[in-house]
């Protein structure tokens, strides 16, 4: 279990999800367009930008891995 941090919540989630299904899991709403649950993300529609502490640029929750420590803004 890896353990990061969505909109101030501490977030548990195993290793290998992306932030996306990281906050769904911990109830937390992050709009999408192109994603689906049984298909390959591609992050297209970039609805579900969020940005990271320590990245310079905004990213897509559906394509980004959920990693330990991280601290992401929706």
């Amino acid at each position: 279990m890896i353990r990061l941090t969505i909109d101030g919540k501490e977030v548990a989630t195993e290793a290998g999800k992306t932030i996306l299904e990281a906050a769904r899991e911990a109830g937390i709403y992050i709009p999408t367009l192109c994603y689906h649950e049984h298909l390959l993300p591609i992050g297209s529609c970039r609805l579900c930008v969020v940005e990271a502490e320590g990245y310079d640029k905004p990213m897509a929750a559906c394509t980004t891995p959920a990693v330990e420590g991280i601290s992401v803004r929706t």
